[in-house]
């Protein structure tokens, strides 16, 4: 039993190195290691092949969660794909960004809401390749500097990957695991992501309010900017905005105990690729294989580890860690699913972490249960943003493909303080909402800490006036004499 939790750990281990490395792609990396992984529990453990089944797809008794997350993602690639072929995501950021008017603070406003409304319903790399060229773009034409239009957007991708269910691949991992319904994971986690993002544009605004210059006369060229110019089917544009619309009405009022989102979502994908009159071979094959065959390993690999107990050693960890304190345990999760998922990619650290905070959820009432898988989705999807690895890249390497560098180090500072800044807000709310006392104490606490911090820069501030205003006084003196 040891040799087999050693050989699968190590698989697990070894695809993480991999992944970080860019040794190999993931995709064989993933489908490597659940071979070996398989033939371990087969050979060393007595397991027959059909266990190959709850692998792939999960068993019975979990309601077949893994075959629910894959159906849903193709779903949603097959929508997301004839969506982005009627340049629908494009016109809608386009027609946003015009309404700016070219006016520095309200243009900063307007990208960062275009940027979660579009990564809500996108995966981070479409939204990048959309949202990034289209910042470039303006940026030419009003010629500003787009530097902190890029870094901010960049951020923000990930907070938009928590509003809905299908925002992310970690949440539908999450919401199939713990029968979580659309609108009650948009209630639990859609808002409260909601409410943070402003809390971060505030932060954004007053972080970069003296960089944000248009000149008067680039304004004109806004206004001049045709967004149908994108559009090269409009038939094909409505109805891709239809089927999105549709899809959420069927999330919204149809129960997963009824229909299942997965079912429905492909039933959609269906009907919009018949009456779109696209060739139906050209759709398919823009459907990310090496994404669903990097799942299908990952799958394995975390079943194995799941089914040999190790899961059942770390939530065992977190919940002696957690002193059988509820609200420290929520508050763990969050925190260190994000800190892991900065450093790998967050879709093999939820799938580990999922029967985790399953067990730990055995412990705790059943208000809290669901929350600790609320944490887990937020700490899972903004620890991405930590460090500039993993999707963050792309971002980096479009913003010099298109001659407007963004440094490494720009966007760690940026991404690590203001991640910190996030956790620590969803951290509060936490504590308001199942301790209050403490919740109260720590607001105080860190509203006298801001008002402190504020004025020691004020007298700072001062200070270096009246230092500079007596040098000026210097140099007039030794003029008149």
């Amino acid at each position: 039993m040891i040799i087999t939790v050693i050989i699968i750990l190590a698989c697990f281990i070894g695809l993480i190195i991999l992944i970080i490395t860019d040794k190999l792609n993931r995709a064989i990396a993933s489908l490597a290691g659940a071979v070996i992984s398989y033939l371990a529990l087969v050979f060393l453990e007595g397991y027959n092949y059909t266990l190959i089944v709850d692998l792939l797809f999960g068993t019975q008794v979990e309601g077949y969660v893994n075959l629910h997350s894959l159906v849903l993602i193709i779903s949603m690639m097959l929508i997301v794909e004839i969506s982005h072929q009627a340049g629908t995501f494009q016109f809608i950021a386009g027609y946003l960004i015009k309404l700016s008017k070219g006016k520095p603070i309200l243009l900063m406003i307007i990208l960062c809401c275009v940027t979660v409304l579009i990564s809500a319903i996108l995966n981070n790399i479409l939204t990048v390749i959309i949202i990034i060229p289209l910042i470039i773009t303006v940026s030419r034409m009003l010629n500003i500097n787009p530097s902190p239009y890029i870094l901010t957007q960049a951020i923000l991708v990930n907070v938009g990957g928590t509003i809905f269910m299908i925002s992310s691949i970690p949440n539908i991992l999450i919401t199939n695991y713990a029968n979580i319904e659309f609108v009650e994971f948009f209630l639990n986690v859609g808002l409260v992501s909601l409410v943070i993002f402003v809390f971060t544009l505030i932060l954004f605004i007053l972080l970069y309010k003296d960089e944000l210059k248009v000149p008067e006369e680039s304004s004109n060229v806004l206004k001049e900017y045709n967004v149908w110019n994108v559009i090269q089917n409009k038939r094909l544009l409505v109805q891709s905005l239809t089927s999105l619309i549709v899809l959420f009405i069927l999330f919204v009022f149809i129960p997963s105990s009824i229909i299942s989102s997965d079912i429905l979502a492909l039933s959609v994908a269906l009907i919009l690729i018949i009456i779109s009159k696209l060739d139906p071979k050209e759709i398919l094959s823009k459907v990310d294989l090496e994404l669903i065959f990097y799942l299908i390993g990952v799958f394995i690999i975390t079943g194995g580890l799941e089914i040999m107990g190790a899961t059942n050693i770390v939530g065992d960890m977190l919940l002696f860690l957690g002193a059988g304190i509820p609200i420290l345990q929520l508050i763990m999760v969050l925190w260190i699913s994000a800190y892991f998922s900065s450093a790998i990619d967050n879709i093999p650290i939820t799938k580990v972490l999922i029967p985790v905070v399953g067990d730990i959820s055995g412990s705790v009432s059943s208000s809290l249960r669901k929350s600790l898988f609320y944490s887990l989705a937020f700490g899972a999807n903004w620890g991405d943003n930590l460090t500039p690895l993993g999707d963050n890249i792309l971002v980096v390497n479009i913003a010099q493909q298109n001659k407007r560098p963004i440094s490494i180090k720009q966007f760690f500072k940026l991404g690590f303080v203001v991640t910190n800044y996030q956790l620590a807000l969803i951290t509060v709310y936490y504590l308001l909402l199942f301790n209050l006392g403490i919740g109260l104490i720590t607001v105080i606490f860190i509203a006298f800490l801001v008002a402190f911090m504020y004025f020691m820069n004020f007298i700072s501030q001062k200070r270096k006036k009246i230092k500079i205003n007596q040098f000026f006084i210097k140099i007039r003196n030794a003029i008149i004499r």
